[in-house]
């Protein structure tokens, strides 16, 4: 008896040796923009936007994680991927209380317009999306902390019985190929091809 234990035991150990292992939360940080901004990178595993992937198991959605003051870098001068004047499209995803909580806007629902397209730097975006999606490679989503100062949930809160004030908000973003099908839209000021999206997204 003793001798199948331990042998049953030394299979666990092995077989858990060669499952594989997700980034721990220690080992994912924060990057800081120029203007303060806060976010990190996941790539994409499954499906197109990347949205319902959980990095580091889904603790790093969390609030006690999410606003750990450790785990933020130093600003760092990360390559510009998207400079002024380059044309993307973006999918995203805006939340309130944190990365796993209500939903605000976002572009993969049904009625909301799709994909956003714009050119970097045209100023119909909000301020901080324009800014993260600069650094913003293929491939990855980007998660980024915005504070309230950017309005990112503008015309998505409660009016009564009294107006909600702007509140931090939590940005999910991907870049969608240029290429791809499928629902897309522009801001108001953006090009007259495209139907208008009205998305808090948008630039004021």
């Amino acid at each position: 008896m003793l001798v199948l234990l331990t042998r049953r035991l030394a299979t666990i150990a092995f077989a858990t040796r060669l499952l594989p292992t997700q980034p721990s939360i220690a080992s994912v940080s924060y990057v800081s923009t120029s203007s303060g901004l806060l976010y990190f990178d996941s790539a994409i595993v499954f499906g197109a936007t990347g949205f319902d992937d959980q990095p580091c198991r889904g603790d790093c959605l969390e609030r006690a994680w999410a606003l750990n003051p450790e785990l933020v870098s130093p600003a760092s001068s990360t390559a510009v991927s998207n400079p002024v004047g380059t044309q993307v499209q973006i999918e995203y995803r805006v939340r309130r209380r944190y990365f796993n909580g209500e939903i605000a806007a976002l572009s993969d629902g049904i009625g909301n317009g799709g994909a956003i397209l714009f050119t970097v730097g045209d100023g119909t975006t909000n301020a901080a999306v324009d800014e993260l999606v600069r650094t913003l490679p293929p491939n990855v989503v980007r998660r980024a902390i915005v504070p309230a100062t950017f309005d990112l949930d503008r015309g998505t809160r409660a009016e009564y019985p009294r107006p909600e004030p702007a509140g931090t908000t939590y940005l999910e973003m991907t870049l969608r190929k240029l290429s791809a099908t499928g629902p897309m839209g522009v801001c108001p000021g953006g090009d007259e091809r495209y139907n208008k999206v009205v998305s808090s997204v948008c630039g004021s």
